[in-house]
């Protein structure tokens, strides 16, 4: 009798539909010299990227930072076409491009981005959905920047379709 009465249960289980997208994001850097050693903020970018949309159920996955030697005047730089292409025949439903625009500095010390924007596309077909630009800060503790910088990723959520 018991098992009569799960049955109808996971049925209704198996037919509700599941909103989880699958995501790929791509870090660009612009303006650190070619030779530099990884950045800090890229990988605050990353993580945050990650972190947000893995806890909201979608299954993510990103690509290798990609630093380029200026700002790209495009949309979408010819660049991370490729990204975005092995993305579309892998599957993926949205794309997240992440530009953090390094200012030069004198010294060649490590700085924090100044102009970061995160675009949002859909794949198929391919739309442009939403940019969000952040303004970095002079914000020394990491911990206080990896919680505004959540902030404005989860501002990305809402332009998922579906």
């Amino acid at each position: 009798m018991k098992r009569l009465l799960a049955l109808p249960f996971f049925l209704i289980l198996m037919t509700l539909p599941l909103h989880g997208a699958t995501i790929s994001f791509l870090v660009i850097e612009t303006g650190l010299w070619e030779d530099a050693k990884a950045n800090e903020y890229s990988s605050l970018w990353e993580n945050s990227l990650m972190e947000v949309f893995f806890e909201e159920g979608h299954i993510v996955s990103n690509s290798p930072v990609l630093r380029l030697a200026e700002k790209s005047d495009k949309e979408f730089p010819d660049e991370a076409t490729g990204e975005f292409s092995g993305a579309v025949e892998g599957g993926v439903d949205y794309f997240i491009l992440a530009m953090l625009d390094f200012p030069a500095t004198a010294g060649g010390k490590i700085r924090k981005p100044g102009d970061i924007s995160l675009r949002l596309y859909k794949t198929r077909p391919y739309e442009f959905l939403y940019e969000e630009r952040y303004a970095g800060r002079n914000n020394n503790n990491m911990n206080d920047e990896f919680v505004r910088v959540k902030q404005t990723v989860r501002r990305l959520l809402p332009y998922l379709k579906g």
